[in-house]
């Protein structure tokens, strides 16, 4: 298991450098946002309206988690309202797209994951302090932490909680880890990377 504080956020302008970005983890963990990479996750300001960087050959999941929303517009599709916190939203890196802040900057949450190789799947679980233990899926697992504390279970590899602004990034074997909210609750973004694996079962 590894874990991740907020100080070890690299944060550096946007690929088409028309923001900044705090970067969370990349794999594999030399690669650059130029690529090729596995995947990577960051943390985004949009402070202006205004298109964002191409990414082709890559799928992209985005949610907010402040602000008051945008407009997203991926290639010829109407644009897509971005405008309630941990809602992801999946499009394709091979779109041009472009945002139209609806009232001021946002900050966003980001994961992309290369088409070849990988399938990613984020999903958002708000739990409270009375809530049982979730199972984690089975395979290569993020969790980020984004309000309370989580506790892992069993913890053998680290005995602490994930704190607000931290990530996990472990394999899980069997469904054999479990996590639950330590204390009133918690909002914790947990990201499945799966093979990506031909229609015949090939790699």
């Amino acid at each position: 298991m590894r874990i991740i504080w907020p100080d070890e956020h690299r944060i550096m302008p946007w690929k088409n450098g028309a923001g900044t970005t705090a970067e969370i983890a990349i794999d594999p963990r030399d690669a650059t946002v130029g690529g090729p990479f596995r995947w990577r996750l960051s943390i985004a300001d949009v402070e202006r309206s205004g298109p964002f960087s191409a990414f082709p050959g890559y799928d992209r999941t985005i949610m907010m988690i402040a602000g008051r929303g945008m407009d997203l517009a991926v290639g010829d599709q109407p644009p897509h309202r971005i405008g309630r916190p941990f809602e992801p939203f999946v499009f394709s890196g091979d779109e041009p797209a472009d945002c139209r802040l609806v009232d001021g900057p946002i900050r966003d949450f980001n994961l992309m994951a290369a088409r070849s190789s990988l399938r990613s799947r984020l999903t958002v679980l708000h739990l409270d302090g009375g809530s049982g233990p979730r199972g984690l899926p089975t395979g290569d697992v993020i969790l980020h932490c984004f309000h309370g504390a989580i506790a892992l279970a069993p913890a053998s590899e680290w005995a602490g909680r994930l704190l607000p602004g931290c990530t996990a990034i472990l394999s899980v074997a069997g469904g054999d880890v479990q996590m639950t909210a330590a204390g009133g609750g918690a909002t914790v973004a947990v990201i499945a990377l799966t093979p990506n694996r031909g229609p015949l079962g090939d790699d």
